[in-house]
């Protein structure tokens, strides 16, 4: 995306010197703030292709989906996003416009003509999420009572209760029926 930025912005000049920075200042700093809004999944850039794809999702490219366009002082930003699934776009479109305007306006000085706010695709990732949390908490919960229940001790007989019958082996019935035989003196 480089090739859309200006190489840097002149914001003063003034008898001590000039302050100016890179194009790409801008864009980072739009693209912070656009992440910093709930509902945002990740930044897209408008060509989604197979490097998107393969790209790692650990990088860090803060100004990926973001395209400044600068006339003198006044800054037009196209941001393009993939939203949470459940987030409500229109409230999230805002909330980054709001965002964005606030964070280059304060940081930088200069003027936000408009905020584009561009949605590429939606993001399940955040439900899967959930609902592997909520299985993996069943589970536990599971695995818990039936500790709990292997645990616990035997009911105990109530009082006056006849003691249940012991199973007997065959042998120990016949050896019980089988009439005693005289000792021999």
């Amino acid at each position: 995306m480089s090739e859309n930025y200006q190489p840097d912005v002149k914001l003063d000049e003034n008898p001590n010197g000039t302050v100016s920075f890179a194009t790409e200042v801008v864009a980072t700093i739009a693209g912070l703030a656009a992440t910093e809004v709930e509902g945002v999944a990740s930044m897209s850039s408008q060509s989604s292709g197979l490097a998107d794809m393969f790209s790692r999702k650990n990088t860090r490219n803060f100004t990926k989906g973001v395209r400044i366009d600068l006339d003198g002082s006044k800054v037009t930003v196209d941001i393009t996003i993939v939203v949470e699934y459940g987030s409500p776009v229109p409230d999230v479109a805002h909330s980054i416009q709001e965002n964005v305007k606030k964070a280059i306006e304060t940081m930088s000085g200069l003027d936000v003509r408009s905020v584009d706010v561009h949605v590429s695709g939606v993001s399940f990732e955040r439900e899967q999420r959930t609902n592997a949390e909520l299985e993996e908490q069943r589970r536990k919960m599971l695995s818990k009572s039936e500790e709990e229940h292997a645990a616990e001790p035997a009911p105990e007989e109530p009082a006056g209760a006849e003691p249940e019958a012991e199973e007997v082996t065959e042998e120990e019935a016949e050896a019980e029926e089988a009439p005693e035989e005289p000792e021999a003196d």
